[in-house]
This record gives C-alpha cells, sequence and structure tokens, in this order.
C-alpha cells in the first residue's frame, strides 16, 4: 500500500489517460481519426481568432502586434484547411504519434534510473520497457502503415501497451522508494538507541540488518 502512494499522480494520470485514448483510437478508428482532426482545426482556428482579435482590440500598431496578426491569419488558416480536408492531414497521425512514443520510452529510461539508484534488482525491467516503447516509437515513425484506419488501431494498441509499461514503471519505482525508506527509517532508529547499523536491506516487506556493530 505504502508503494502505491509514493507513486507520481501525475504519472499515474498520464498512463490511464494513454490507456483510455488507446482503447478509443482502437475501437472507433474512423471516428477517432476525423474527430482529431477537426479536434485540432478548431482549436487552431480559435487560436488565430484570438491573435487577430487582440489585434483589433488594441490601439497601438507595434511591430509585434501586426506580427501577431499576420500569425493569427495563418494559424486559422491551416485550421481551416485541416477541417476541410482532414482525410490529408491524418497522413500525418502515425509519425506524430511515433515522436509522441518515442519521448514517452525516454521517461521510462529516467524511471530505469530511478531504480538504479534505489539499488534495486528489478531496474533492468524498466529498461526492457523503456528499450520497447522507443523502439515501437520509431517503427511508426519511420515506417507508417500505408492503411490509416490500421495504422490507427495499431497505434491505440501501442498506447494502451504503452500506458500499462507506465503503470508498472511507476509502481516498481514506488515500491524501491519505499524500501530505501523504510531501511533509512530503520537505521535512524538504531542510531537512535545507541547501535551502529552498518547496513540494512528489505526482505519481503521487512528492514533485515546485514551487520551490526555495539
Amino acid at each position: 500500500m505504502g508503494a502505491i502512494k509514493r507513486m507520481k499522480p501525475d504519472y499515474v494520470i498520464k498512463a490511464v489517460v494513454m490507456i483510455v485514448i488507446g482503447i478509443v483510437l482502437a475501437v472507433w478508428t474512423k471516428a477517432s481519426l476525423d474527430i482529431m482532426a477537426r479536434a485540432l482545426a478548431a482549436l487552431l482556428f480559435l487560436i488565430g481568432a484570438v491573435f487577430v482579435i487582440t489585434y483589433l482590440v488594441k490601439k497601438e500598431r507595434t511591430f509585434v502586434i501586426s506580427g501577431g496578426l499576420v500569425a493569427g491569419i495563418l494559424i486559422a488558416a491551416v485550421g481551416g484547411w485541416i477541417f476541410a480536408n482532414p482525410g490529408k492531414f491524418t497522413d500525418f497521425i502515425p509519425k506524430l504519434f511515433g515522436i509522441f512514443i518515442m519521448v514517452s520510452g525516454l521517461g521510462n529510461l529516467w524511471q530505469a534510473i530511478s531504480l538504479v539508484k534505489y539499488k534495486s534488482r528489478t531496474w533492468w525491467v524498466s529498461l526492457v520497457i523503456a528499450v520497447v516503447t522507443a523502439l515501437l516509437g520509431a517503427f511508426l515513425f519511420f515506417n507508417p502503415t500505408g492503411a490509416k484506419e490500421i495504422a490507427v488501431t495499431v497505434i491505440g494498441a501501442f498506447l494502451i501497451v504503452d500506458g500499462a509499461t507506465n503503470l508498472i514503471s511507476a509502481l516498481l519505482v514506488g515500491i524501491a522508494s519505499n524500501k530505501a525508506e523504510q531501511a533509512k527509517a530503520f537505521s535512524e532508529s538504531k542510531a537512535g538507541s545507541g547501535n551502529e547499523i552498518v547496513e540494512a536491506e528489505v526482505v519481503d516487506g521487512k528492514v533485515i540488518e546485514v551487520e551490526e556493530k555495539e
């Protein structure tokens, strides 16, 4: 239970969101393509409109504000093009998700480094997860599937796997951190009682004295 409490909430939430998105993409593939494209288009159009409105409201006409007007028109135009041509835009989706998954693989690598720091014997599990995740992302980026529907289904499956592996990595780090804290607390309590603990480790949830000196 202590290990679960030590899992970072933001990391867990991100993993759960990835799993949910993966399920949506895998189950409702065709609808997901249009929804993603048009949602992004609407967001870009809104951002562009904000730039334009800001220009119209401001009384000053500085170079920066004028530049904001041009940027707003361009962003809104891109949003309009994506909304009108969602099919062409979705050709880039496999590459975009490939980059995202590769970045997530780097996050798994950081988890492996944390496990090494805590001297956990399971550090190699997170390392394998990091390598596999990075390879999956690279596969999507460099070899996007010809059929977009199949590619998005594969992306959904990859996101589900990536989210699940992120949860596993976070749990392993939580367990290692919990064990380290238990061993530290045990050593400090013994030191306070006049005994010197050379080393202590946690085995099966119990703190074991490796060596003790009076």
